[in-house]
């Protein structure tokens, strides 16, 4: 039976540690807590569940303390969670099955990529967001994200923050494979404040990002992001995000954000074309979603309707929200055509 260590970093985190915990410990065969400095009850919690608790320095780097959280870890695989997540007890099963069949029908998959759920009441305008009736959260939108892998002193995590094993994995040419069990994210439930705070900390070693490792993509993303959003910078958030474009214009969700970014600068022509161009490699619904959304804008109400039409067929999360935006325009759609006989009728009447 193939074994698997919990491997987690820490900081003040006694608001979520003990669910978290919780939530996975009748699925892993050890916990490795490492923490970074915490003042609070974490390690007092972290206790309960482990005695392999660690004190680390932190050095203004996720990956250097997520890697010293590996070097404690004896199992087969390594499962990796943050604080304030939860993996729900009936997905156990799922976990332990394919690891157990990894090791006997698929050596050459090394690691699996989940669905990280963010339940957000903030971000309503993700192009993701998936409205849900729930008394603490409108929604949630979904990110994929690499959290389970076999333990191997070849796979290791790089970058400051937005830390990641897959260029260790590249150079392995190690298989990563879909595992859809979801990884749910409650950060919201801090409160707005606590978001914000983690946000700065983030824009900083993005920065710092940029300086060590120029083409990391997610990190000139990532600070455009928060240029436009925290800083209301509208200007340099598009020349971040274009950066993040040039290094990786495959990349849907780099994409989409400078779509964005065009867009709050009112610069649709722009936008349309970058969308339409993507649309040249490969289709997505959500770039469809955004190319409605600019041609609406610009009062071109056919080809928004082809647009908003098309991502529907493609089978989208948020259905309905689309479906609104089509009946939306077919009836601007109809308005104007009866004020084109409207007048074919006034005009009729002066001759």
């Amino acid at each position: 039976m193939a074994t698997i260590s919990l491997c987690m970093i820490t900081k003040n985190e006694e608001f979520f540690l003990e669910q978290c915990l919780n939530s996975v410990k009748d699925l892993v065969d050890e916990i490795i807590i490492v923490d970074t400095g915490s003042t609070d009850k974490t390690k007092e919690i972290a206790r309960k569940f482990t005695d392999n608790v660690f004190d680390f320095e932190w050095c203004d780097d996720f990956s250097v303390a997520r890697n010293e959280s590996l070097k404690h870890a004896t199992s087969d695989w390594i499962l990796v969670l943050d604080a304030d997540e939860i993996i729900i007890r009936t997905d156990h099963q799922k976990i332990k099955d394919i690891i157990s069949k990894s090791a006997v029908y698929d050596k050459a998959t090394v690691a699996y990529e989940l669905p990280q759920l963010h339940y957000t009441n903030n971000f309503m305008n993700h192009p993701d967001f998936v409205e849900i009736e729930d008394e603490n959260f409108k929604g949630f939108y979904v990110v994929s994200i690499v959290r389970l892998f076999k333990r191997s002193k070849n796979i290791f995590y790089d970058y400051c923050v937005h830390e990641t094993i897959k260029p260790s994995l590249k150079k392995q040419q190690g298989k990563i494979m879909e595992l859809l069990v979801p990884i749910h994210h409650y950060q919201e439930l801090k409160g707005v404040g606590d978001v914000e705070e983690k946000q700065e900390t983030y824009f900083k070693l993005s920065l710092k990002n940029i300086k060590n490792y120029p083409y990391y993509a997610k990190s000139y993303n990532d600070v455009g992001i928060y240029y436009g959003t925290y800083l209301k910078n509208l200007e340099k958030s598009l020349e971040y995000v274009s950066k993040g474009v040039e290094l990786e214009p495959e990349n849907v969700n780099y994409v989409l954000n400078l779509s964005y970014r065009l867009r709050d600068l009112e610069r649709f022509g722009d936008a349309i074309l970058l969308l339409k161009n993507f649309l040249k490699l490969r289709d997505d619904e959500r770039v469809y979603r955004a190319l409605g959304f600019c041609y609406f804008s610009q009062n071109v109400y056919e080809k928004a309707l082809q647009a908003y039409q098309k991502a529907l067929k493609l089978g989208s999360p948020v259905k309905g929200q689309i479906e609104y935006n089509i009946n939306m325009i077919k009836a601007r759609i109809s308005a104007n055509n009866f004020k084109k006989e409207d007048k074919k009728i006034f005009f009729k009447t002066l001759k």
